[in-house]
């Protein structure tokens, strides 16, 4: 039991931690060395926001110890300033916000219809319409012999003609109602993408589901990461201005250049309010 609790202070704060002989050497804790992990040091590194989820970043390549976070956290309030450090975590932060960005815009695009599916319902339509008339002829042929008591041609009439055009009309229908199906006409047009982790939601959902898929891990890490973004961007602006550094990039962007601040304000939910896509 003692060597595993051992195991995990080493692993939080460092195989030096529990070291008599290397108090001295605390003092000189070098946060530069680019093995520390300088998103972790200055707020939430990536990779531990979406442990178990099916964003899961798997472990972080560099590491992450507690005693160089708290010697960064006393470096701070000593008013020592680490504008590399909050350079670095905005572009991190910014990496993973465009590849959620890019995700959502292309599960909006699956949601939506394509010319071609266009171009078939279309003419499926115009078939359908076709037949329609043709279907009209045909019956309207029928009655006439009818009333002119040629009842042997109006069943020799019926069968020919308007038996098989019915059969193609209920033919084109169900390919009608397929298509609606595979172009987001009918299953898709009830879902909807998240703004702020791209995850698909269903308008049918129940308060709780809803509710559910907010209160989520992974909604929550990415709602953390965009605000974290947010936040060290507009420092990191600030910086610029004052130094003379010049304006900032335009900020992580989807394809369609939506900036990734917009997406998902903050993502909070209650009961009975509506999805916005």
């Amino acid at each position: 039991m003692a060597a595993e609790q051992r195991k995990r202070l080493e692993k939080l704060m460092g195989a030096d931690a529990l070291d008599p002989q290397s108090s001295s050497r605390k003092h000189h804790v070098n946060l530069h060395n680019p093995r520390i992990c300088r998103s972790f040091l200055v707020g939430t590194c990536p990779h531990d926001l979406f442990v178990g989820t099916k964003q899961d970043l798997g472990p972080c390549p560099k590491q992450h110890l507690e005693n160089y976070k708290m010697e960064y956290r006393a470096q701070i309030l000593k008013k020592k300033k680490f504008p590399e450090f909050d350079l670095d975590y905005e572009r991190d932060l910014e990496r993973y916000i465009t590849e959620c960005n890019r995700r959502i815009d292309t599960a909006n695009k699956r949601l939506e219809r394509t010319p071609e599916d266009i171009a078939k319902m279309q003419e499926t339509t115009q078939d359908l319409e076709e037949l329609d008339k043709n279907l009209a002829l045909a019956l309207e042929e029928v009655e006439l012999l009818g009333e002119a008591g040629e009842i042997a041609k109006a069943a020799e009439v019926h069968e020919v003609m308007v038996e098989p055009l019915r059969q193609k009309r209920a033919q084109k229908e169900r390919e009608l109602r397929m298509l609606s199906d595979q172009s987001g006409f009918s299953g898709h047009q009830k879902l909807q993408v998240c703004t702020l982790c791209g995850a698909y939601l269903s308008r049918l959902d129940n308060d709780r589901r809803l509710a559910d898929h907010f209160t989520g891990k992974m909604h929550l890490g990415y709602r953390l990461m965009r605000q974290a973004y947010k936040e060290i961007k507009a420092k990191n602006d600030l910086r610029r201005r004052t130094t003379g550094g010049g304006s900032s990039n335009s900020g992580a962007t989807s394809s369609s250049g939506t900036s990734s601040i917009s997406r998902g304000g903050g993502g909070s939910y209650r009961p009975g309010d509506q999805i916005v896509a």
